[in-house]
């Protein structure tokens, strides 16, 4: 869907790699979201965006306006899931690295339109360094409920997840992962991933890349 495209490309960032703190933020979770949000819109609003010929200077531009709001070491960690505390330094780099070429090539082999979908901002929810944010997105005549999580992160709120109808970004692929973990090793993982990368990259379709329902 063309508003789960928008929302889910977010997440191609460069890397931030950093644990939570527990200090204060200047800004709200939804002061945060709505910022980051308005200005993909913006972007997207850009014809260039869709442009085929400046495709790649457009993947520089997503990049570059949304890695204020994401943290993708987070991001990498959570789909992972408790693997992730026995994996050496190096290769939870690796791991990021890589996935973060995957979700590139998931998510922005197209890049989508802004086709005038209006975003309502209904609340927020804060438990200590972590918060959700909940939004409708009104598609028309649909209307879409998109859940923001985020965690505080050297003093901001930094996105580690989006639950657009149900289907939450990390659970899906954590679904994925830990079929190859339960028996085989961070190494193995990596090489799967990379594999699709390179799938992905000779237009071949990812079968894997299947959405699982949020838990």
């Amino acid at each position: 869907m063309l508003l789960k495209k928008i929302l889910l490309s977010l997440f191609l960032v460069c890397l931030v790699i950093g644990s939570g703190s527990v200090a204060s933020a200047d800004q709200t979770p939804m002061d945060r979201v709505k910022e980051g949000t308005d200005k993909l819109i913006t972007m997207l609003s850009d014809p260039d965006m869709v442009d085929p010929d400046k495709h790649d200077a457009a993947i520089t531009r997503l990049r570059k306006a949304s890695e204020k709001y994401i943290d993708f070491g987070l991001v990498t960690k959570y789909s992972v899931g408790k693997p992730w505390l026995k994996m050496t330094p190096e290769m939870r780099v690796d791991l990021t690295e890589a996935f973060v070429r995957l979700l590139e090539r998931s998510y922005l082999q197209r890049i989508p339109a802004y086709n005038g979908e209006k975003v309502n901002y209904k609340k927020e929810l804060v438990s200590g360094n972590k918060a959700k944010v909940f939004t409708e997105i009104i598609d028309k005549d649909k209307k879409i409920v998109v859940e923001f999580r985020l965690k505080i992160v050297h003093g901001e709120w930094m996105i580690y997840d989006v639950v657009a109808e149900g289907v939450s970004l990390v659970m899906n692929y954590r679904s994925q992962f830990s079929s190859v973990l339960k028996e085989g090793k961070p190494e193995d993982l990596l090489k799967l991933i990379n594999e699709r990368v390179e799938k992905l990259d000779r237009n071949d379709p990812d079968d894997n890349d299947k959405e699982e329902p949020a838990s």
